[in-house]
């Protein structure tokens, strides 16, 4: 090329660049006005087509999603404050019915979308694959179905995944790994299938993994001790099999552990001693077995611990567990109930957490005395001793528990007479003292207690007559006296409770005289006075 030719060829090319300018505006100006003044069209119309898939929309959430006001302003809209793009779509708890359309996919700036807690049926759209700029996807509670898109693989700056309660197939896709960001999932209560992949170990960032309630089987992997910043771990209710891994000893930033009835087995390994931040730790309907980790004890802020329904044994004869359970300062629910436990219960019982309000030691093989010292967990609102072996007379202190509202000791061996102090604890509204050697009268003093619902007495070797004090209690649902030795009339006062509601069961004693006032029960579903020694006519007033 001459130096004529190159002198020439860059005075063309300065013209050009300085005309730029100019060139531009008079091609934005032969665009259509919408397009020309906004990028933003494309928004607005995938959010009317998204409208149009509605079918109900109870509250008329979407009543001012039309071209009449600014889109950036209809309900559950955020919009960028620069380029006027949604941002956020934020529709949670509206009623709303339909599918969601594929249109949202086109929100290309989409950084949220939370349609969660309605009533959306159909597929998940796969379109919403396209949306690269999405950080927080919400669509539990719904009616969705199919599978979990392959599509979801491009979403690779997801930070929260909510597709629980909806009726989602398929497997768990192993891809979710790829999430680098993604530090909440959330799969519960779908009809999800095949393993738990591996994959999701590789989740360095997930801080709550939620699959309860799917058809899942297999093992729980051991990659998931990867994720070590995980704070709540929820595999409950699913057909897992096998133990809880000892490499979960390197999760020590969990708060909560929910793996109830997940057909898990073997022993709690002691790793999980680790676990010092832990509050709720929920192992129940399982097949775990040996003894109950001591190390759990280290844990200061446990506030609910449950090994229902497991094959867990004392491993000596004073439950140590309890007492190791004492330096738990904020515990308040503790359940031990259907194990092998054995021993009898220690003294140190009284020493558990002042914050304790449900206690279940039932269905076990627990023997000796109730400890008075029981009577320390002043804000115990349940205790349930039933179907153990204890033996002895019920604790007095028992009936001072001030908050004291369920109180369950049937299938013992416990003997003596009712503690006339229940009379005190004044929030009682379930006493279950069934198939004992109980013996003596019924205290008057039952009469005392205004919220009483259910008193069942039966299978004791209780004598004297039925209390006239029990008429006050107004607010009785159901009342069984049955195979007992009670003499006497059946009082006027009880016979004429009008608020039972379920059944009133006297059978099998030692009773006498007229039945006319128990026509007054007209709520109740179930009467049986059999095996006694009542006379006179039966009330017509029955037969209504």
């Amino acid at each position: 090329m001459t130096n004529f030719m190159r002198t020439s060829f860059a005075t063309l090319t300065m013209k050009i660049m300085m005309m730029l300018p100019l060139l531009l505006f008079f091609s934005l100006s032969a665009l259509p006005p919408h397009m020309a003044e906004s990028s933003n069209h494309s928004d607005e119309e995938a959010l009317m087509a998204f409208k149009a898939a509605i079918s109900l929309d109870p509250y008329n959430s979407l009543l001012h999603w039309n071209p009449n006001h600014t889109f950036c302003n209809w309900t559950g809209i955020t919009c960028s404050s620069r380029r006027q793009r949604v941002v956020s779509l934020n529709l949670s708890g509206m009623g709303l019915l339909g599918p969601i359309s594929p249109f949202l996919g086109n929100l290309s700036f989409l950084r949220v979308l939370a349609l969660h807690n309605n009533s959306f049926h159909g597929h998940i759209p796969y379109q919403l694959g396209r949306l690269f700029r999405l950080r927080r996807l919400r669509l539990s509670f719904n009616n969705l179905s199919g599978s979990i898109p392959p599509e979801f693989s491009h979403l690779s700056n997801l930070e929260a995944l909510g597709l629980g309660r909806n009726e989602l197939t398929g497997i768990i896709p192993p891809f979710l790994g790829n999430m680098s960001f993604l530090n909440i999932l959330s799969l519960s209560e779908n009809a999800l299938q095949g393993g738990i992949p591996a994959e999701l170990g590789m989740l360095s960032q997930l801080k709550r993994l939620d699959l309860c309630m799917n058809n899942l089987t297999g093992l729980i992997p051991v990659a998931l001790s990867n994720c070590t910043r995980l704070q709540t771990l929820e595999l409950c209710d699913i057909n897992l099999n096998g133990p809880i891994p000892w490499e979960f000893g390197r999760l020590s930033e969990l708060q909560e552990v929910v793996l109830w009835k997940s057909q898990l087995s073997g022993e709690i390994p002691r790793s999980v001693g680790n676990w010092t931040h832990l509050e709720e730790l929920d192992l129940g309907r399982n097949q775990l077995s040996g003894t109950v980790p001591l190390e759990f004890g280290k844990w200061k802020q446990l506030r609910w611990f449950n090994l229902w329904g497991n094959n867990f044994v004392s491993g000596s004869s004073g439950l140590p567990i309890l007492t190791a359970l004492t330096n738990c300062s904020s515990l308040e629910h503790l359940v031990l109930g259907d194990n092998h436990l054995t021993g009898v219960l220690p003294t140190s019982v009284g020493r558990l957490s002042n914050s304790l309000s449900f206690l279940s030691l039932a269905s076990n093989e627990i023997g000796g005395n109730i400890p008075n010292e029981i009577g320390n967990l002043t804000n115990l609102a349940t205790l349930d001793l039933s179907e153990n072996r204890f033996n002895g007379a019920i604790p007095s202190a028992l009936g001072k528990l001030p908050n004291l509202e369920r109180l369950y000791l049937k299938s013992n061996n416990l003997q003596g007479r009712i503690p006339k102090s229940f009379g005190q604890s004044k929030r009682l509204g379930y006493l279950t003292l069934s198939k004992n050697m109980l013996s003596g009268q019924i205290p008057d003093s039952l009469g005392e207690l205004p919220q009483l619902r259910d008193l069942f007495l039966y299978r004791n070797q209780l004598s004297g007559n039925i209390p006239a004090s029990l008429g006050k209690c107004k607010t009785l649902e159901t009342v069984d006296f049955s195979h007992n030795k009670l003499t006497g009339n059946i009082p006027p006062e009880v016979a004429g409770l009008q608020n039972l509601q379920f059944y009133f069961n006297v059978s099998n004693n030692f009773l006498q005289g007229s039945i006319l006032e128990i026509s007054k029960m007209v709520m109740v579903l179930a009467i049986d006075l059999s095996q006694n020694n009542f006379s006179g006519v039966i009330p017509s007033a029955l037969a209504s």
